[in-house]
């Protein structure tokens, strides 16, 4: 708990997600703070209102700092010290020796070799990081309905705004973070997408 505590004392974004009370606290107490109620929802403009504050309902592109990333392919981990190595050797493989030894000269031709090898290799595995976090957000789903003005509609997931009543159905794929309410008697949740085993978890909710 203290290194948790240490590390939520300089990491902003931790500490948000640590201070977060929207799974915690009551519906009715959830309903006041985002001024919405079930049976009515939130009014056209609302919605519009805090799409404009929040943005849309998609995941946020990571920051692109191209050049950092491809000097930390280069020389993070050991790929600095096989530079350097391959650097001082080819160098100095001359003055090692009379005649030079031509097995320095490989050694430095290897080492560079290995250099650029990881490097590749350490921008294969980004690369592949990255189309497999992109694929995620084609299981989003594109639609869903929910509850505005005292109506159900249907809209696009990407305009869900925080205070937005939501009907979730059998099949169904949840758009965005959401607080459940009401739930039926039989209703399962799978999260397979996140830990990658297939159980079906029966859903409760704490109304405390």
């Amino acid at each position: 708990m203290d290194g948790i505590l240490r590390l939520n004392s300089t990491d902003g974004v931790l500490s948000e997600f640590l201070e977060l009370q929207w799974h915690t606290i009551s519906p009715d107490e959830l309903f006041r703070r985002l001024s919405t109620t079930i049976s009515e929802g939130l009014s056209t403009e609302q919605a519009k209102r805090r799409l404009t504050e929040y943005g849309k309902n998609i995941p946020s592109p990571p920051p692109s700092h191209l050049f950092q990333q491809i000097f930390s392919y280069f020389f993070g981990g050991f790929g600095s010290i096989l530079f350097l190595g391959s650097v001082l050797i080819f160098i100095s493989w001359k003055p090692l020796g009379q005649p030079p030894a031509l097995a320095n000269l490989a050694l430095a031709i290897v080492l560079f070799a290995v250099f650029i090898i990881q490097a590749a290799f350490n921008g294969w595995q980004d690369w592949s990081s990255s189309r497999v976090m992109a694929s995620i957000t084609t299981l989003l789903p594109s639609q869903c309905l929910l509850m505005r003005d005292g109506a159900q509609v249907t809209v696009v997931a990407s305009d869900i705004v925080p205070g937005d009543i939501l009907f979730i159905k059998s099949g169904n794929k949840l758009p965005a973070d959401v607080r459940f309410v009401e739930i039926s008697s039989d209703a399962k949740f799978d999260r397979s997408i996140l830990t990658g085993i297939v159980i079906l978890i029966i859903l409760s909710l704490r109304l405390s």
